[in-house]
């Protein structure tokens, strides 16, 4: 995708397919028909609206909280911009109810719609695909356009409010103000953990996870009924108790996934606005005006703080995976051969080192296969390098699939090859080595007639130390190779002949 494309550009291309992606993203596999979505959406919509609707603000057509506003919003960024029929027609349905008015309630449901919409393209436009944050300034970006998608709603209903209701100025100002805060509450607490609840995840809760969990739980809601509720509050200033919440938003940024993080703000949220509008709690105290800035401003703290902590934790984790997983490749290109895939000559000197200090300790035999193509360089002359390369890439093929889980085998530099079989005897030695000289010999296609020689040496028998070994294992190679090649040799010291040929 072009990067230098504007914002809503980009939106508007995601748009074409993005309802196919979001499906992959869903927790459900069946797929479910478009028109039974759409009536889903909107009996999820009215049953939400009835449920926030019973603790509405005077005069009754407006709330604190409208958690309606943050289904429609994750809906259509789950689902796409299509089912948007399903959020105007909950919406309609439970303005019907509340206006008496089939003219206001269709208008502010296109109110409602159009937020949703609006709030869903900025969405796509400034943070991306819906699911989890990855950044903290995420968090912070989508606060901003909850609270700018939310003059929609409330600008498009005050039209039909003051012309129901005959409402004076400062009384449609007010209702435009609990308008928008209910709705931007709304987006805030429940668009996040219907996103997040969405989403696939595959980390399983182990019983101490889920006793921490419940741990968390407990001592949150406990904390929360002492501050708000009809306890602490009545005796002593209980605002400045409300920072104590914090540690358990902390918490739980810290330990659990965005998903337990979204539910947690979601139950202080509930609990906050729940005991405020019964008059209890620290945002209780003063004018109605005062204590739901107030409660906003308590609720955009506790969402902000416990999203934005657990992103930037999050995207700390994957930077630390990504530079764990760069030091592996980095670690595997200082000791892989990049031809063959093999270990190279470095990691062969240090790991041999290892394997003969365990097996002195342990008092096992460990054994060294050296191995040389025969008349490579004819096969260079003749077919070309890359023809070559591409045998010494078949025989490091060949090599691995005749080394045990132990075993390793090595590029020792050209066109020779290395072998390390710890805890193995001279004779499971000689008859590995044969295996593999008669592999080779078999592949007179794919290896372009080549074959190898082969010579093997054992510690304790021939070498104790690294160099000694590998001196030996040459040794007994080169005796191969003298002998006419295509054959295995064992080392018999350095004057005398080396043990019996295994063709």
């Amino acid at each position: 995708m072009n990067r230098h494309l504007f914002p809503f550009e980009r939106a508007r291309k995601w748009t074409v397919d993005f309802a196919a992606r979001s499906a992959r993203t869903l927790a459900l596999d069946r797929p479910v028909p478009y028109l039974a979505r759409v009536v889903l959406l909107a009996a999820a919509y009215f049953a939400a609206a009835k449920l926030a609707l019973l603790v509405a603000i005077p005069p009754g057509y407006a709330t604190a909280v409208w958690p309606p506003s943050g289904i429609a919003l994750a809906s259509v960024l789950l689902l796409g911009s299509r089912i948007w029929p399903g959020i105007w027609l909950g919406a309609s349905l439970v303005n019907v109810a509340v206006q008496s008015s089939l003219v206001a309630a269709t208008l502010m449901a296109a109110g409602n719609t159009l937020e949703a919409l609006a709030g869903a393209a900025l969405v796509r436009a400034f943070i991306g695909l819906p699911g989890a944050f990855r950044r903290g300034e995420d968090v912070v970006k989508f606060v901003a356009i909850a609270a700018a998608s939310a003059t929609i709603a409330a600008t498009v209903a005050a039209g039909p409010l003051a012309f129901v209701h005959s409402l004076s100025s400062p009384e449609l100002l007010w209702n435009w103000w609990t308008w928008w805060l209910g709705d931007t509450v709304g987006i805030i607490v429940v668009a996040p953990l219907i996103l997040a609840w969405a989403v696939r995840t595959h980390t399983a809760w182990t019983p101490r996870k889920i006793a921490e969990g419940s741990l968390l739980v407990c001592l949150l809601s406990g904390v929360m009924y002492a501050i708000f509720g009809p306890g602490i509050a009545s005796y002593i200033p209980s605002l400045p108790l409300t920072f104590a919440i914090l540690p358990f938003i902390i918490w739980a940024a810290f330990r659990f996934r965005q998903r337990e993080v979204a539910t947690v703000n979601a139950l202080v949220c509930a609990m906050a606005v729940w005991f405020t509008l019964e008059g209890s709690g620290p945002f209780a105290q003063g004018s109605l005006n005062e204590s739901l800035l107030l409660l906003l401003a308590f609720m955009c703290t506790v969402v902000t703080t416990g999203l934005v902590l657990n992103a930037v934790i999050a995207d700390h984790g994957r930077a630390v995976e990504a530079a764990q997983r760069l030091l592996r490749e980095l670690r595997e290109q200082t000791i892989r051969d990049p031809l063959t895939s093999l270990y190279n000559r470095r990691f062969l000197q240090d790991y041999l080192e290892r394997e003969l200090i365990r097996a002195k300790r342990e008092r096992a035999p460990l054994a060294l296969i050296m191995m040389d193509l025969d008349r490579f360089k004819r096969i260079n002359d003749s077919a070309g390098h890359q023809a070559g390369d591409q045998v010494l890439v078949q025989v490091g093929a060949l090599l691995k699939r005749h080394v045990r889980g132990s075993d390793i085998a090595c590029r020792y530099g050209g066109e020779e090859f290395a072998v390390v079989l710890p805890k193995t005897t001279l004779e499971s030695a000689r008859r590995r080595s044969a295996e593999i000289c008669s592999a080779i010999r078999r592949e007179p296609d794919r290896l372009l007639g080549a074959t190898a020689s082969l010579g093997v040496a054992l510690c304790p028998a021939h070498a104790t130390d690294a160099e000694a070994l590998l001196r030996a294992a040459d040794h007994a190679l080169y005796e191969a190779k003298r002998a006419g090649r295509n054959q295995v040799r064992v080392f018999a010291g350095p004057t005398g002949r080396a043990g019996e040929t295994a063709e």
